[in-house]
């Protein structure tokens, strides 16, 4: 058993060593596009043609301060979605606020909801109050925020719908609790 897995690994190899063209494993020559020439980085063409205004030697010489092009994708799209300067979103992020995604996104969603600013929400957050005190705060009255939906839903205390109104247990299942 042994022998024939070592024997059709060897012949793999050797039939993928004579499949290969020997033009794919040659030397690069001088015709190939230096750095200089164009942008080699895969992640930073792709970027930088999806960003307008954006060139791929800004997102390689960020990428070599240690800005992951992850960080970047995630700042242009939050500026998209919410109007900002991807550029700020990424110091705002890296830098000593270091703010997570997710408190930028909830903090510009609840001003747009509440009518005031972003930052304003933040400096707040920054100080250290939750983001329940904060909703609180800006709340008018008791009970749901604004954009939360109000009262219940028409079907709630109308007891099981049709489709759940059951039987009692299969007859494989045994006898329900309620004949015992």
């Amino acid at each position: 058993m042994r022998q024939d897995k070592l024997l059709l690994v060897t012949l793999a190899i050797g039939l993928l060593a004579s499949l290969l063209p020997p033009a794919a494993m040659a030397a690069p020559t001088p015709s190939t596009p230096s750095q200089d020439d164009e942008c080699t980085h895969p992640m930073a063409f792709i970027l930088s043609e999806w960003m307008e205004g954006v060139s791929c030697q800004d997102l390689i010489d960020l990428h070599d301060e240690g800005v992951g092009f992850g960080v970047i994708m995630k700042a242009h799209f939050l500026s998209e979605m919410f109007g900002l300067n991807w550029r700020d979103l990424v110091d705002r992020h890296m830098g000593e606020e270091g703010l997570a995604w997710g408190q930028i996104m909830k903090a510009h969603v609840l001003a747009d909801a509440l009518g005031v600013s972003a930052d304003d929400l933040l400096a707040e957050r920054a100080q250290g109050k939750g983001w329940g005190e904060i909703l609180q705060e800006y709340r008018e009255g008791p009970g749901k925020p604004p954009w939360a939906g109000q009262g219940k839903p028409p079907w709630a205390g109308q007891g099981k719908p049709p489709w759940a109104q059951g039987r009692g247990n299969p007859a494989w299942a045994g006898p329900s609790g309620s004949e015992e």
